[in-house]
């Protein structure tokens, strides 16, 4: 069998026979108290009860420390050097006792009832060891304890300089002298980029060694962010040993830091923030150039028509130049939804959101049939951005659309089977969604040539994705198109419903 069952067993017992040695000396000293008291013969109160009474309460006393030692939760060892407190305490004065009686004796001094005497002293070391014993174990229980916080505070300090120099983002520890803040330390990436040795620049200002580019003013006051009451990150160019790069910086201050020192973290985003620049330069362009050239394009197709009549090939050229147009606003549409500056996260009223898209759709579609299905509570909210109602509109449309009756129908599902988040089902009666559509969701990339009708569906993705959801495509048990939309619910307090954010139509 395995000594661990067996282990507070042992201890147990051993916490009771320690208790039982102090109660078995208690028990016997109180019983030579007892006997003298019951048969003292000697006149006076005093000498009774200095000679008997309160030899006999101290052994009533050890008996009582006894019971209570044995039965306390600590470690045996603790309480065996209480009993080698008490055993010595009592031995002592037991010996310096005799000597005593010895001296007494040695000098015709004889003293009566000796054994009265000797028991007595024996008793009152036995206290004073018992006493001296609780304090001891007690000063070295809390000395050992001491000794456990600080080793893990080493350890944790180890894996703090551990994590600290493995970071792979400059970073520096600072304090704050007065109004100044001044470097503790840099980690390796910090003195690599920024071309400095950890070791001169502790005691220096942050200031000096972060230093914004001077070839376009920062709206990042990194003195302020050194000093505030909340943990800051901005976006900033600063230079270093390879030129200025592009940072977002994380400002933990001191007043927010457990440790009370400051930490700064710079991520370089130089790539990204360059890769977002030619982006947004391409798509300004191309798209400027693309609605410019489908226009002249459309406009050219009207005079051919006009002057050599209609024909099947220019009206090809006209409708794929307009689906140009179109794809052109697709884009604008969707830089707009996805433009960070123009949305906002927060609670939404999720009935309010689908009432204003399918009243559009049944305006833009009087044929077809829209039906609105709520299998939860209708009040509902979630959590999103406010552009929610553009992912809503994309996939309602794309389902009458692309269907082939003449009466296509939707049905808008809302149910509240997933915990903590709400399904919107989005189903229609036509031929689903074709599987080069289906990639956008199961795969998240498109080719070169199935890319005209993605763009709506990636949108949605995007959006939703953005507003802590994900979107699913299945069928219908009849093959039509299955859209799943899952947000994530939000709880609020009745004070908080009032800052919710309240979306019915979608931002163009």
């Amino acid at each position: 069998m395995s000594d661990l069952p067996q282990r507070p067993v042992s201890r147990r017992l051993q916490r009771r026979l320690c208790g039982l040695v102090i109660v078995g000396y208690g028990a016997l000293t109180g019983t030579i108290h007892l006997y003298h008291l019951l048969g003292d013969s000697s006149p006076g109160l005093i000498p009774t009860v200095y000679g008997a009474f309160i030899p006999f309460c101290l052994s009533i006393g050890l008996v009582a420390g006894g019971v209570w030692a044995g039965r306390r939760s600590i470690h045996p060892r603790y309480l065996q050097k209480l009993v080698i407190w008490t055993i010595t305490g009592g031995a002592v004065f037991l010996v310096s006792g005799m000597l005593f009686v010895s001296y007494q004796t040695a000098v015709g001094g004889a003293l009566v009832a000796q054994l009265y005497v000797l028991s007595n002293v024996a008793t009152g070391g036995a206290v004073v060891g018992f006493v001296i014993g609780q304090y001891a174990g007690q000063i070295q229980r809390q000395n050992e304890q001491l000794d456990r916080y600080q080793q893990r505070l080493e350890r944790e300090h180890e894996r703090y300089v551990v994590l600290f120099d493995s970071l792979l983002n400059p970073a520096i520890q600072y304090d704050l002298l007065g109004e100044t803040a001044v470097i503790r330390v840099a980690n390796p990436a910090f003195e690599r980029l920024f071309d400095a040795d950890s070791g001169t620049m502790s005691g220096t200002r942050v200031e000096s060694a972060i230093e914004p580019s001077n070839i376009e003013t920062s709206a990042f006051d990194i003195e302020r962010a050194l000093h505030a009451d909340t943990a800051v990150q901005n976006e900033v160019r600063l230079k270093t040993a390879v030129g200025i790069k592009d940072f977002l910086v994380h400002v933990i201050p001191p007043a927010v830091s457990s440790v009370g020192t400051g930490h700064l973290v710079a991520v370089d985003i130089s790539d990204r923030k360059q890769y977002v620049r030619r982006l947004e330069v391409l798509n300004r362009v191309l798209r400027h150039d693309l609605r410019n050239d489908a226009g002249v394009i459309i406009g050219n197709t009207q005079l051919l028509t006009e002057l050599n009549g209609p024909s099947e090939y220019i009206e090809t050229i006209r409708t794929t130049a307009t689906d140009m147009v179109s794809l052109s606003e697709t884009v604008r549409e969707i830089e707009n939804a996805l433009d960070s500056d123009q949305r906002s996260n927060g609670t939404l009223k999720l009935q309010q959101i689908l009432n204003g898209c399918i009243d559009r759709a049944m305006t833009d579609y009087p044929n077809a049939k829209i039906v609105n299905q709520w299998e939860c509570d209708s009040a509902v909210r979630i959590l999103g951005n406010d552009q929610l109602a553009i992912a809503f509109d994309n996939v309602i449309e794309n389902a009458i659309e692309h269907n082939d009756r003449d009466v296509p129908e939707v049905i808008v599902t809302v149910t509240n089977e997933i915990t903590d988040f709400v399904t919107v089902e989005i189903a229609d009666d036509g031929p689903g969604l074709p599987e080069r559509e289906r990639r956008v969701f199961n795969d998240g990339t498109e080719s070169e040539l199935e890319h005209s009708f993605g763009l709506g569906l990636w949108l949605v993705n995007w959006v939703v994705v953005d507003s802590g959801g994900n979107v699913t495509v299945d069928e219908t048990d009849a093959g039509g198109g299955l859209i799943r939309i899952h947000l994530p619910k939000a709880t609020i307090s009745s004070s908080q419903q009032e800052a919710s954010v309240v979306v019915d139509k979608p931002k163009q």
